[in-house]
């Protein structure tokens, strides 16, 4: 089977890309700036004895022909690379923070054009192309469940996104495709305590688990709820946070 993951060349759409591919998936690499990324990405997926090919894609743009036609176009290219993606795994989301003083309607617009927007159109133009078994994998948030300070716009299109998970599946799902979600919570990375060292040390006691979850652990959800081991499941969005969302919030 043919996979492409958006935003992979780097962080957790790198880890996705490798799950997919120690899976059995030829991968398809997107990214929008960063190409040494995307070989080093698309370089691990051979060596987990995968096809793969970096796809160099804008979805970021202003016009809604113009967004219809780049979605077009990575789908294409992957098609042409490694054949039409029965997986499609919607990582790459921009986390920008805005103040709330400073979140007026650019702001606003500026946020949804390059997270929900392009996410949205890529889903309904992938699942256009995608026969019975195809499945598209929503990468959302814990942030859609509980917001923090300065990240309102962000939550919020993440809210949105898992929303949108059920409401495609439920479009779909008489044709044999799935729509399914991951919400990661904090995601452990090289230099995360030295970064935030306050928020990390509120997540471990948050967390059930007393640690922030890794990159590898949400990308074997994704691999997992795109396999056919998850053909009953559409519509949901699986929380992979440690136990944080079972805290309580008071």
């Amino acid at each position: 089977m043919t996979a492409l993951v958006t935003g992979a060349s780097g962080g957790l759409g790198r880890a996705i890309a490798v799950a997919l591919a120690e899976a059995g998936h030829d991968v398809g690499v997107h990214y929008r700036g960063d190409p040494d990324g995307a070989d080093g990405t698309a370089a691990l997926v051979r060596g987990a004895g995968c096809r793969s090919a970096t796809l160099h894609a804008d979805l970021a743009v202003e016009g809604a022909d113009d967004l219809d036609r780049a979605c077009d176009d990575l789908l294409d290219a992957c098609a042409a690379a490694l054949g039409t993606p029965e997986v499609v795994v919607l990582n790459a989301f921009p986390q920008g923070l805005v103040a709330w003083a400073d979140l007026d309607t650019a702001a606003w617009d500026a946020s949804h054009r390059g997270g929900l927007r392009p996410t949205a159109a890529l889903l309904h133009r992938a699942t256009d192309r995608m026969g019975a078994g195809g499945v598209v994998v929503t990468i959302g948030s814990i942030e859609g469940l509980r917001a923090a300070p300065a990240h309102t716009a962000y939550a919020v299109a993440k809210a949105a996104l898992h929303h949108l998970t059920g409401a495609a599946a439920s479009e779909v799902g008489a044709r044999g495709i799935r729509v399914v979600g991951v919400a990661p919570g904090l995601v452990h990375r090289e230099g995360l305590e030295e970064a935030w060292p306050e928020g990390v040390e509120r997540w471990i006691r948050a967390s059930a688990l007393g640690r922030p979850v890794t990159s590898r652990e949400v990308a074997a959800t994704v691999a997992f709820l795109a396999s056919p081991a998850a053909s009953g499941i559409t519509g949901t969005t699986v929380t992979v946070d440690a136990g944080w969302s079972s805290s309580p919030g008071w």
